[in-house]
Formats: structure tokens, C-alpha cells, sequence
């Protein structure tokens, strides 16, 4: 799924991963659609296919009532996010005391995905920009930033529907409420944007 520690742990071995950061309906994926296209353009470039995948997904979806996401993610591109969230996280450490109510606040207006441990990461940076108007919004406007889609970005592109996932961005990254699996400590990203370090500070 299209959680950033995927995309980061990936990153040696796909070039664009496509997902879904909510779970997907029993429907699953447009096969036909998406063959279809692939037999009409089988020399499309892969972001060009992977756009095309999440088009033809949401379409698929559309006028159902069912709540969905899906987006295409550049693996390698996800290092512009673990060079920003670095210096955000660091920031809402610096005086956990007195930051502990607005990340408890953006925590919990900012959507979440499987039993809540994952939280989409563009509407978390969001509503911690909203409510500050110091170091922390610049921090947080800088990871929104390496939020926009692009086929350079870590988001080539998103789409969704539903109001349950209204302002989301198509990636979402793990922040469980009470503690931390101790597995997640093992992962690529965990430890290169320090993200468990801070999980571990806030959540203890």
C-alpha cells in the first residue's frame, strides 16, 4: 500500500509504486482497463502507465458510493520527504511540552488508515501549519512542498473520492496512538528520517 516506509524500503528494487492508502474494495483493480491500455501502448514509459493505473481506478469507482483512494509513488523521489520531515520532526521535539497538544490536535483531524496507526502525511503537515505561526509552519510548508505531485516528485500523481479521505495526497506514514510495533524500528525509513526516534519521544 501507499504508505512512505514502503515506498522508502522499495526504492533499491521498483521505480513508481502504485496503491491505495485506504483499504480497497473487494472490486480490486480494473484489470481489463488496465490491460487494455497496456495492449494499445505496450511502449508507454512506466510513470505514463502508472498514471494511467490510477485513472482508470478511480473511474472505475466513480458514482458507486464507495470511499477510495490511489496514487503513484517514485520510490527514489521519497527522499525529498525524508529530507524534509527531518527538520519538522526536530522542530516539534525541540519543546515536546509545549507542542505535545497541537500534534495530539493534528493527530486527530488528520485522516487515518488501518486501525488508525497510519495517518496521511500531506493532511497531518496541514493542520500542524494551521495552527502555528513559527518555525513549525515553516517546516511543515516545507514538507508539503515535497508533497506536490509531479513525475519528479515523490507523488507522480493521486486522486480520490469520498469525504472520509477528502484532503488527502495518496501517501501516508505511520503514527500508531498508544505504542510502537518494534518491528517498525528495523525499517529503512524509520531510521533514515529518524521518524522512530521521534514516534518514540512523543508516544512515551
Amino acid at each position: 500500500m501507499t504508505m512512505v516506509e514502503v515506498a522508502w524500503q522499495l526504492r533499491d528494487s521498483v521505480e513508481i509504486l502504485v496503491g491505495s492508502e485506504i483499504e480497497e474494495p473487494n472490486d480490486g483493480w480494473p484489470y481489463a482497463e488496465i490491460l487494455t491500455f497496456l495492449t494499445a501502448k505496450p511502449k508507454s514509459k512506466t510513470h505514463i502507465v502508472a498514471k494511467e493505473v490510477v485513472k482508470k481506478y478511480i473511474a472505475s469507482y466513480r458514482d458507486q458510493g464507495e470511499t477510495v483512494t490511489q496514487s503513484a509513488i517514485n520510490t527514489v523521489a521519497t527522499v525529498e520527504i525524508i529530507q524534509a520531515l527531518i527538520p519538522l520532526a526536530a522542530e516539534l521535539l525541540s519543546d515536546l511540552d509545549k507542542n505535545r497538544k497541537l500534534i495530539q490536535w493534528a493527530w486527530d483531524h488528520a485522516p487515518k488508515f488501518y486501525d488508525d496507526n497510519y495517518l496521511d502525511l500531506y493532511a497531518f503537515a496541514r493542520k500542524l501549519r494551521s495552527k502555528d505561526r513559527g518555525q513549525i509552519r515553516v517546516k511543515a510548508d516545507a514538507l508539503i512542498a515535497a508533497l506536490k505531485t509531479g513525475i519528479t516528485k515523490p507523488i507522480i500523481c493521486q486522486d480520490k473520492l469520498g469525504a472520509e479521505v477528502a484532503g488527502t495526497k495518496g501517501l501516508s506514514i505511520y503514527f500508531p496512538a498508544e505504542y510502537i510495533n518494534p518491528a517498525y524500528r528495523r525499517l529503512d525509513f524509520a531510521i533514515d528520517a529518524q521518524w522512530a526516534i521521534f514516534l518514540e519521544r512523543y508516544l512515551g
